[in-house]
């Protein structure tokens, strides 16, 4: 399984037989291919290219978002937190998202916004869209955890770092960063101060896992 970090809150995953998008924003259209999944945490302009998704969509894609994403694109499924679907060896669980933004009261994001968990190859991996820690992640140990630290809209990198702590995952990776909002100097904060494994990519790179 590969993964690649496209930017912002992009990712690209492979498997043996699979491609999937998560959140195709990111990147240039050279990127993005016809894929076997698409999942789109919300109906935001940087969580969501209608051009991207264009590129990554083929005869065969899936596309699973919250309603009101699939209110704009179709085909779209709508999945919910707590809702899992399978797509042959490719599970993908929804998670709830709740706001983290210092200006606004705390509040579950239902049917706005959506994280997600798939679970491939024998490996999980947790992908927190804009969400603040959760109790119910608690002790997850995700193979890893894709969380937000670039700050103003999402959690600064001193509270992802107790996050990730929490969340305990084998290695973490911090998105949200070096776009619209947040810099590098973000992501190494959170890695500094992260008591778990952290790994730093650049947009286009990839890990094996």
């Amino acid at each position: 399984m590969r993964l690649t970090w496209l930017g912002h809150s992009s990712i690209k995953i492979e498997t043996d037989n699979k491609v999937i998008y998560i959140d195709p924003y990111a990147g240039p259209d050279e990127w993005y291919k016809p894929s076997s999944i698409i999942l789109i945490s919300r109906f935001h302009f940087d969580h969501c290219s209608m051009e991207k998704v264009k590129k990554a969509t083929g005869d065969n894609t899936h596309v699973l978002g919250t309603p009101e994403v699939a209110s704009q694109i179709y085909p779209c499924g709508v999945l919910h937190a707590g809702e899992s679907k399978t797509f042959e060896d490719v599970e993908v669980v929804g998670m709830p998202v709740t706001n983290p933004h210092a200006d606004l009261p705390r509040h579950t994001e239902e049917d706005i916004a959506i994280g997600f968990v798939i679970i491939a190859e024998k490996k999980t991996i947790y992908f927190m869209a804009d969400s603040d820690y959760l109790p119910q992640t608690l002790d997850m140990k995700p193979d890893i955890l894709l969380i937000a630290a670039g700050g103003t809209y999402t959690a600064a990198p001193e509270e992802a770092a107790k996050n990730a702590e929490m969340i305990a995952p084998k290695l973490s990776i911090p998105i949200h960063w070096g776009g619209i909002v947040g810099t590098k100097d973000d992501a190494e904060v959170f890695k500094e101060l992260a008591k778990v494994p952290v790994k730093i990519l650049e947009p286009g790179s990839s890990i094996e896992l």
